[in-house]
């Protein structure tokens, strides 16, 4: 695992600086050809000759976007890319298929929502009139996708192996648009590396003095009930850092390519990019002077907010920070199409299950957050109500950050063990204290919402910290 991951971020770390070369390259063709051979050889390189199962989803997927009616081929492709990925890559071995590296899962799973992403994107631009439509969802990027086309944006380099997701319109404008010759993004890749490289300095530590699998051996089950009980925080921490590191210089690789460049005056955010669509088409055309002076960012590729996931109180909050990116793919084309209203969640965290693996410690993880979602609620609506600056407000500021700290900790070890029988072992190790905590705040804050929530306050929307 060591040796994987040092390969693993010896490879993100070459996509960074690989990205000084390739920003300078003028042809759109040249440099479209240069995204793609790249990515290819990267996916080839961590995959061998497993990257077939990459090229047969791309070429599948191709088919059903560039030959079926915008009306079906959303669903089409989203269906076939998931069961390719669940069933064909995942359960290959029961057909007799060679097991495949866990780096070429990684170079699936991203194509999945890349390739499925863009179907739905083509099937949104159908159904938007070009006369109302301030977000540039009917584009001029959806015109005209070809095969090629298709190929090329499943292996742009950026985000090959580990995301993070960008929309196709995204990986068109910094093809076509202006934006990325007059953004500098070595200010901002050079902060975020040396952020990473005390990330990895403390990974390292942490790694070594509280292993995960610690928790499956004797000499864990011997230990006191809050020594067992406790252990789960650093070990997450652990964890935290690892996805910190990977995703710190996954944004780098896209910064420094110039891919998610957007003015701020635009309003560009994660996932979606630029709000003011409209502004962006008349932006192109504006003088090199005026672009010059524009103030730009890369919201539309910022995955992980570790400050916001480390101080929120609210784990609502922390989803929506943690893998911005896939958040937003699932938020869009799961939760928001979803048929039945009452089921949206249960749908939306359970395909992000499946979209992690078969495992049962991805389910145990991920299913397992509306427990804690139950009393946050109640709490957030109690924390809103209360007095800015207060003791109160601080109060159930700190109860609620415990909360939502616990319940990543504590749903997280079954993410890391993986295993049906060791992530039941380890709860019953601390007696299901996690579930316990949950169930008696909830109990908790119904009893107290007569007495402590205003009225007035009951139908009130719930804001995030």
């Amino acid at each position: 695992m060591f040796w994987s991951d040092v390969f693993y971020v010896a490879i993100l770390v070459c996509c960074v600086f690989i990205g000084k070369v390739y920003q300078q390259i003028e042809n759109v063709q040249a440099k479209q050809w240069a995204c793609t051979s790249i990515g290819f050889l990267l996916a080839t390189i961590v995959s061998g000759s497993h990257v077939i199962h990459p090229v047969i989803s791309t070429v599948i997927n191709t088919i059903i976007i560039t030959k079926l009616t915008p009306k079906k081929c959303h669903l089409a492709s989203f269906f076939f890319s998931f069961f390719y990925l669940l069933f064909i890559f995942r359960l290959g071995e029961y057909i007799g298929l060679p097991e495949s590296p866990s780096h070429t899962n990684l170079v699936l799973m991203i194509l999945t929502l890349k390739l499925s992403g863009l179907a739905f994107e083509i099937n949104a631009a159908s159904n938007q009139s070009s006369d109302d439509d301030p977000e540039g969802v009917n584009s001029e990027a959806m015109k005209n996708i070809g095969f090629l086309d298709v190929f090329h944006y499943g292996f742009s380099y950026m985000g090959v192996l580990t995301g993070p997701y960008y929309r196709y319109r995204t990986y068109w404008d910094h093809l076509h648009r202006p934006f990325s010759k007059y953004v500098d993004p070595e200010p901002l890749t050079y902060f975020k590396l040396k952020q990473t490289g005390i990330f990895i300095l403390f990974y390292l530590l942490m790694n070594a003095v509280f292993p995960t699998r610690y928790v499956t051996t004797d000499a864990f089950a011997e230990q006191s009930f809050l020594a067992r009980y406790f252990y789960m925080y650093p070990t997450f921490f652990s964890f935290k850092l690892r996805m910190y590191i990977g995703m710190a210089l996954a944004e780098c690789a896209c910064q420094m390519a110039g891919l998610g460049a957007y003015p701020v005056e635009a309003n560009p955010v994660i996932g979606l990019g630029p709000r003011d669509y409209k502004a962006i088409q008349a932006m192109s055309n504006e003088p090199e002077t005026k672009l010059k002076n524009q103030e730009y960012n890369f919201d539309t590729v910022y995955n992980m907010n570790v400050k916001k996931l480390e101080t929120c109180h609210s784990t609502r909050t922390a989803m929506k920070s943690w893998n911005a990116c896939i958040q937003y793919w699932m938020g869009v084309y799961v939760y928001k199409r979803f048929p039945y209203k009452s089921l949206r969640t249960l749908a939306t965290f359970t395909l992000s299950a499946a979209w992690h693996g078969w495992q049962a410690g991805y389910y145990f993880c991920i299913c397992q957050i509306p427990l804690f979602l139950m009393s946050e609620d109640i709490g957030m609506k109690f924390y809103h109500q209360s007095k800015e600056g207060s003791l109160e407000r601080r109060v159930w500021q700190l109860i609620l950050w415990y909360e939502k700290t616990t319940c990543m900790a504590y749903l997280g070890v079954p993410f890391l063990l993986l295993g049906m029988e060791e992530s039941i072992q380890y709860y019953k190790s601390v007696y299901f204290g996690g579930h316990i905590l949950a169930i008696i705040l909830y109990v908790v804050f119904r009893c107290l919402k007569p007495y402590i929530l205003k009225p007035k306050s009951i139908d009130n929307k719930d804001k995030d910290n």
